[in-house]
């Protein structure tokens, strides 16, 4: 696998498009907030404007020449100053009988040259519009006092008096409203983008053949979803085989468990199985006979990395597409911790792999032949104290090659590779692992390290098939994703009744 991750514009494009409706809606409940804060919570301020005329000379002169005008532009520096003034302060203050201190009064106004000309403006800016007219004319008035006996000469000419505006200065509504709604849009995006960066969780557009140098045989999709969508078309009845679920439906289930073993029939392929599930399936097959066909034992063992991912009903489906095919195939449980073939076929054998590799029976006895046509299955039997032992066993070696040679092909349904190595002590007798991934449940850690395990085994990864998988078509990106997770799975012997239904009803 390539850990190598590379961020392009469609990408970004498509994290957006993905999240669209979560991000709109946070930019309008922030640009909403923004406009009730500014609207309602905010204090309002009102300004009040004066503009001044700064003469340098008392005396009126037909012509002005360019050292007036460049002495004038420098009291106007002085002016700003006369202004801010303790004198001028607190004259407003008495005058005025304002309730500031003459910092607070001070900072309310302010004395600025117009584009560096001998022109003043005066802004006071208050909570009352009548206080900001009051308190600018009023400067206006005193200053042109103080200025004469401060300079000594020239004056002060008012071209504008201060006026009363209802219009606030202050906050602006509508700029504060837009940049609450982009601050809003911005923060969301960059939310579900590191969210998403961040998933490990196997998404419906992840590029697995990129990622790990494994092809996707095929993405299943949820038997519900399909039933639901416009990709059921089970009008066709384009399904194959029986329906093992046919006869239970008509009665009421006695128990939990026998309702998981119902549910589990209703997933295996019939004549009431969706299109697009049946065409995924046969997808699966051609692509598993390409990968198998290098190999001279037409063996197929099926994993996933953890439990309740699909496994044992993708691969009796796998199974099924085979026999409906054409190939006469066996499909043998070699999950010998927990069992679950002999519920979803409907059938009660007195044998299973168990008992042959145990020596108890041989292999015709354990046989539950032609569950339908083609297809002949053998179930764990017994559950044995010792399975590892048993399918390292040189016993199991004999029995898959006698298999093979009587089989076109042989599939094996076996434990989750990071939770017992069980499926690893038959990587010499087999073509390779058909790998098993759970959409938006199996991460990604969890398949690096069962593809680890299955190297370091010696074992070969055909490929991928997807489980669970949304109806809905998207494109793909590939992400590179730690692998410092710690995860527990309980896999034992010890299951209550609720716990093994619920483990059976996801399709394990």
């Amino acid at each position: 696998m390539e850990n190598e991750e590379v961020i392009d514009l469609g990408y970004l494009f498509k994290v957006l498009k993905k999240h669209l409706l979560f991000i709109m809606l946070v930019g309008i409940v922030c640009g909403a907030a923004a406009f009730v804060l500014s609207e309602f919570v905010m204090t309002k301020k009102y300004e009040s404007k004066a503009l001044l005329y700064v003469e340098n000379s008392q005396q009126a002169s037909e012509s002005v020449n360019i050292n007036d005008i460049n002495a004038a532009q420098k009291l106007v520096n002085t002016c700003q100053i006369i202004f801010k003034s303790s004198t001028i302060m607190d004259n407003l203050i008495a005058n005025l009988d304002l309730p500031y201190n003459k910092e607070e009064l001070n900072g309310m106004i302010t004395a600025q040259a117009v584009n560096s000309t001998e022109v003043m403006r005066l802004v006071v800016e208050s909570t009352d519009p009548q206080e900001a007219e009051e308190i600018v004319n009023e400067l206006v008035r005193l200053a042109n006092i103080e200025f004469l006996r401060v300079i000594k000469s020239g004056s002060l000419e008012v071209i504008d008096y201060g006026e009363i505006d209802t219009r606030p200065s202050f906050p602006n509504v509508t700029l504060i409203t837009a940049v609450g709604l982009l601050l809003g849009l911005v923060v969301a995006y960059i939310i579900v983008f590191v969210n998403d960066m961040l998933d490990v969780v196997v998404k419906h557009d992840d590029n697995l053949a990129k990622l790990y140098g494994i092809p996707v045989f095929a993405e299943i999709t949820d038997f519900l979803s399909a039933n639901e969508s416009k990709y059921g078309y089970s009008k066709y009845g384009y399904g194959y085989g029986y329906s093992y679920g046919d006869n239970r439906r008509k009665q009421q289930p006695k128990s939990e468990t026998a309702a998981v073993g119902t549910e589990r029939a209703d997933r295996l392929l019939s004549e009431s199985t969706p299109f697009a599930i049946t065409e995924a399936y046969n997808t699966a097959r051609t692509n598993i006979m390409f990968a198998a066909s290098t190999s001279n034992r037409k063996i197929v063992a099926v994993t996933s990395s953890n439990p309740s991912e699909g496994k044992s009903t993708t691969c009796a489906n796998i199974a099924i597409s085979f026999a409906n095919a054409g190939f006469k195939t066996l499909l043998v449980e070699c999950d010998l911790r927990k069992p679950v073939m002999a519920k979803s076929f409907g059938v009660k054998p007195k044998n299973g792999l168990s008992s042959i590799l145990g020596g108890f029976c041989t292999v015709r006895d354990a046989i539950c032949p032609e569950v339908m046509n083609n297809l002949d299955i053998i179930t764990t039997g017994d559950i044995p104290p010792n399975p590892s032992e048993l399918l390292a066993s040189e016993s199991m070696k004999i029995f898959l090659k006698a298999s093979s040679e009587d089989y076109d092909y042989v599939f094996l349904d076996t434990p989750p590779v990071n939770v017992v190595t069980d499926s690893q002590l038959m990587n010499t007798e087999i073509a390779g692992l058909v790998f098993i991934i759970r959409e938006s449940s199996t991460i990604h850690p969890d398949i690096q390290n069962a593809l680890e395990k299955i190297r370091l085994a010696n074992g070969k990864a055909l490929g991928f098939v997807k489980t669970f998988c949304k109806p809905e078509k998207s494109g793909r990106y590939g992400k590179k994703y730690g692998s410092k997770y710690g995860y527990k799975y309980g896999y034992g012997y010890g299951y209550s009744s609720k716990s093994d239904a619920a483990a059976e009803s996801t399709g394990e």
